[in-house]
């Protein structure tokens, strides 16, 4: 009789061991099904081949960016200076790796070039090494919160390097340009949705893609630039 009532005991004990598990398990999954899924963007650009271009080789550097925007999240500041993180809408990366690789295949694509920088290519060709710094690539909500803009402020110097003159032959062969430039790039869109958000930084990274390939080409022709919205020296 007693092995009786211990058998019955843990077949109770049993039954609510596994009706907590259920509950927990049910639990848990409602939890997760609750999570909402991050929406992922890219600052993919279009351009359009320059056919006056004879550079081949380039190097682009990792870019220069505000910790403040530097992360995956997408930030998005209002007038005051108060900013929101979009933490369920994120760039593929930090905004930093999505400027730096779509600086990259925009370039290459502009200037039928190869950016050796990441492909693993030797030297033995003339090169044009980029190094950019953002100091504004931000989103902003204008007074009229309907309203957001997108400000840049880039500065980028590109340095030529041509492995087959030596420091001690015409340094003028040698040569790098600094330039400059500040836009406002208007968000376009009836509701002003992530996507529109998207859209207009993309914009705003094909115009400092086009204005930074008609410096290299310059460079590489030895004329001075003359670029709309652009300071070079």
């Amino acid at each position: 009789m007693i092995r009786t009532i211990i058998a019955k005991h843990s077949s109770a004990v049993a039954g609510v061991l596994s009706s907590v598990s259920i509950l927990s398990a049910a639990v848990l999954l409602t939890a997760c099904s609750g999570s909402p899924t991050p929406n992922y963007y890219t600052l993919a650009s279009k351009v359009s081949p320059l056919p006056s271009s004879k550079v081949r080789v380039i190097e682009v550097l990792p870019v220069g960016l505000p910790d403040r925007i530097n992360r995956a999240p997408i930030v998005i500041q209002d007038a005051a200076g108060k900013s929101k993180i979009m933490e369920n809408e994120r760039w593929t990366s930090t905004l930093g790796a999505e400027l730096r690789d779509n600086l990259s295949a925009g370039l290459q694509q502009k200037l039928g070039a190869v950016d050796r920088y990441n492909s693993g290519m030797v030297g033995g060709k003339v090169s044009y090494r980029i190094a950019t710094d953002f100091s504004h690539f931000d989103i902003i909500n204008t007074s009229d919160i309907a309203n957001k803009n997108v400000e840049v402020s880039v500065a980028w110097i590109i340095k030529r390097n041509d492995p087959n003159i030596t420091l001690d032959q015409n340094s003028t062969q040698n040569q790098q340009l600094a330039c400059r430039m500040t836009f406002t790039q208007p968000v376009s869109g009836k509701n002003n949705q992530i996507q529109d958000i998207v859209s207009g930084a993309s914009s705003s990274l094909s115009r400092v893609i086009d204005a930074m390939a008609l410096s290299i080409v310059s460079l590489d022709a030895k004329t001075s630039p003359n670029i709309n919205g652009v300071i070079c020296s």
